[in-house]
């Protein structure tokens, strides 16, 4: 489930005091009364923009339609038609990053397995063009773990005892995988970030990074509707309509993100992407073919099927569906990013839907965390905690804008103030809706 996503990029702990201006003065009398512990009472998970995820289940199990859900969040905007890309591209590996081994990229893992009632031995194939300028395709066996990597300015595979069993491949090129084409078709597992792949191909290709090493990046090319079958965002056993809100409002994203970054976003970066999604919650949780198995994965692709090329469009414009994981009660308007309002992204209540229910009630509705005082005074560097105060915004369902921490250090009164997101950060809270008590 896509807890919190595009949440923006706040400051590094030990700049807070420096960036928000830390306050100095005496120290407080009242100080010696002060509480030894805060306790934070919290609502939903996420940032409450658009659809609550939990919301959604919560209006099917009363009865709402998906058209109806779509409406309710997106102030009353409508799932419509659109006409879809035939593919879409999503990042699963970036040269800035090794998921499995950490530091920067060095190759990109790969192993061919069978598709379950298809039979076969998990071959696959990939294919280059040679220094000649010749496209070569080569056979490779499945159950068997291979390194594709840099080589002498092109692209190699290799087993792993380090035999060369393809390549290079000509200076500045990668290679194509292809699973769904082999006779029979494979699944393309990638150790490195546990995804399968059923559909599309895999392109790998090579970028120089800031140091001047070449290093590999992998993209997945996918049929759009195909990739939708792959998100992770919900489980399959939401109800039936909330599947489907869910699949209009991830389609709707996705076709967004196309329109406006393009295909290709990042390929001129070496730490980009040279794609149109990331596979993770910077984007929608792409979680590949193993999402579409068992019964439950019936469920969520038969909901992407029967929603087709439905998306959220208000008027005749086609939303950015943003959605988390729950509301707490009240959603939040796009302000809260610092953009100006958006009409399909209201501020309104959805309790009781956001509640859940049935055998999903939702345990983010409310929570609670204890926070000592010298901690929370420590972590914003003004000592030991003496109160707090938190400005909570209408337009935002609550959420908090600002908090302003006084405590004690060396014997004088500090003071800090931070935004909500830089709080909710520091102390690892599931939302911005919350009130600190005493």
């Amino acid at each position: 489930m896509s807890w919190s996503r595009r949440i923006r990029t706040v400051a590094a702990t030990g700049a807070l005091a420096v960036g928000l201006g830390l306050a100095t003065g005496p120290a407080d009398p009242a100080a010696v009364a002060a509480p030894s512990t805060f306790t934070i009472h919290g609502a939903g998970y996420g940032h409450g923009i658009g659809m609550s995820q939990y919301g959604a289940h919560g209006m099917a199990l009363r009865g709402a339609s998906a058209g109806r859900i779509i409406s309710f969040y997106y102030g009353g905007a409508q799932a419509r038609p659109a006409t879809l890309p035939a593919t879409i591209r999503v990042g699963l590996l970036q040269a800035n990053h090794d998921p499995s081994a950490g530091g920067r990229l060095r190759r990109v893992l790969v192993r061919g397995v069978e598709v379950p009632g298809r039979g076969g031995s998990g071959r696959f194939s990939v294919s280059g063009v040679t220094p000649g300028g010749r496209t070569v395709r080569r056979t490779l066996s499945g159950h068997v773990t291979w390194s594709i990597k840099p080589e002498s300015g092109g692209t190699s595979v290799f087993d792993l005892s380090s035999r060369r069993v393809f390549g290079p491949t000509r200076a500045g090129t990668g290679v194509v995988v292809r699973y769904q084409t082999a006779l029979p078709p494979a699944r393309l597992l990638l150790p490195q970030t546990g995804h399968q792949l059923r559909w599309g191909r895999l392109d790998i290709h090579l970028v120089r990074d800031d140091h001047g090493v070449t290093r590999p990046r992998a993209v997945a090319v996918l049929p759009f509707n195909r990739y939708l079958r792959g998100l992770a965002e919900v489980p399959g056993s939401f109800a039936n309509e909330a599947l489907r809100a869910q699949a209009i409002a991830a389609r709707s994203y996705a076709l967004v993100a196309v329109q406006t970054r393009g295909q290709r976003s990042g390929r001129g970066s070496w730490d980009g992407c040279d794609c149109a999604l990331y596979p993770g919650v910077r984007d929608q949780h792409y979680a590949g073919y193993a999402k579409e198995r068992g019964y439950y994965g019936a469920r969520w692709v038969a909901a992407v099927r029967g929603t087709d090329s439905l998306v959220v469009r208000y008027g005749s414009r086609v939303v950015q569906a943003f959605y988390s994981s729950s509301s707490g009660g009240f959603t939040s308007g796009n302000a809260q990013w610092g953009s100006a309002p958006l009409p399909w992204f209201p501020s309104r209540s959805d309790d009781p839907y956001d509640r859940g229910g049935g055998a999903h009630p939702n345990r983010n509705f409310r929570w609670t965390t204890q926070v000592s005082a010298a901690t929370l005074g420590a972590r914003l560097g003004v000592g030991t905690a003496t109160s707090v105060r938190e400005t909570r915004m209408p337009s935002w369902g609550g959420r908090v804008s600002r908090v302003t921490v006084v405590g004690v250090k060396d014997g004088r009164r500090r003071s800090v103030t931070v935004t909500g997101s830089q709080f909710r950060k520091v102390f690892a809270l599931k939302s911005t809706r919350f009130r600190i008590t005493p």
